[in-house]
């Protein structure tokens, strides 16, 4: 929950007042999220009931270029995609400087519950697998110590970054260091806007990169790394060549009047569910 409402905030730049915060993400109980938002560096409580996300001075290292910025390319894959009640199976990582590859990170993780069927078709996973894999609560300690401050980056970061972070949440240890990672898929709809799938696999077809055991950990970082050195080539030719200016390209901005309208929208939906007429017993 505090993770979507950083990204909201994050997102619309200006502060938001929490009724406007809990209409917008459908919250239910939001109180115990405010609770812990006035403990959180990514907050500032500008006054009472209005919130706003920390400036990136903040939030990350002092602005660099971004061949001096190390990078963790980072993939997960889990028993399913609830945070909190799935459980990380495979963790992949590499460090990368100035492009290139400088440290590894891999491994495969007891998730101490069943993978299903479904999960062990999209990944190749099984079972017996990850029976004599170590459990997360010794392979997190790790993954933390190598990412140490550096800045991760994933495709569709906001999934792997939170999941982790919820892990780590769970585990009671200490958060990652940098709370704002780089998204690939984000970055990707900004420079290829009239591409329509922008996910690994389309990707992998658009630049021609051919991505072997898709849906493993590294395999897939492997392929978000090459897509991060493309896109940084891109990225330079518009003048973008700094930390803080990658993290504000990606950023897909929210208005207020965009967050009136979707508000306003989720609002009718409820005046509409709430006006239909219960079903028949046996409909």
């Amino acid at each position: 929950m505090i993770d979507s409402i950083f990204q909201l905030l994050f997102r619309h730049e200006k502060p938001l007042s929490e009724s406007h915060i809990t209409k917008f993400l459908g919250l239910r109980h939001p109180e115990e999220a405010f609770v812990a938002m006035k403990g959180d560096r990514r907050f500032l409580l500008k006054e009472p009931g209005l919130w706003q996300a920390a400036p990136l001075e903040e939030l990350l290292p002092p602005d660099r270029p971004l061949d001096e910025v190390v990078f963790v390319i980072t993939d997960i894959e889990t028993t399913g995609s609830l945070r909190g009640s799935d459980r990380i199976i495979d963790l992949a990582a590499i460090k990368v400087l100035k492009g290139q590859e400088i440290d590894r990170f891999e491994e495969l993780v007891n998730p101490q519950k069943k993978i299903s069927r479904h999960i062990t078709r999209l990944t190749g996973i099984q079972n017996e697998d990850v029976e004599q894999a170590p459990p997360i609560e010794e392979v997190m300690p790790r993954f933390i110590d190598f990412m140490g401050d550096s800045v991760l980056v994933a495709h569709n970061a906001p999934f792997d970054f939170n999941f982790i972070n919820a892990e780590i949440d769970r585990l009671g240890m200490p958060r990652l260091k940098l709370p704002l990672p780089v998204c690939t898929f984000a970055v990707a709809r900004r420079l290829l806007p009239e591409l329509r799938a922008c996910g690994v696999t389309g990707l992998s077809h658009h630049f021609g990169y051919e991505v072997d055991d898709r849906h493993r950990a590294m395999p897939d970082v492997m392929a978000t790394h090459f897509f991060l050195n493309r896109f940084l080539e891109d990225l330079k030719e518009r003048e973008i060549t700094t930390l803080y200016q990658l993290v504000n390209f990606q950023k897909e901005k929210l208005s207020k009047e965009q967050v009136l309208k979707r508000i306003k929208r989720q609002e009718s939906k409820r005046v509409r569910s709430k006006g239909r007429p219960p079903k028949a017993l046996g409909a």
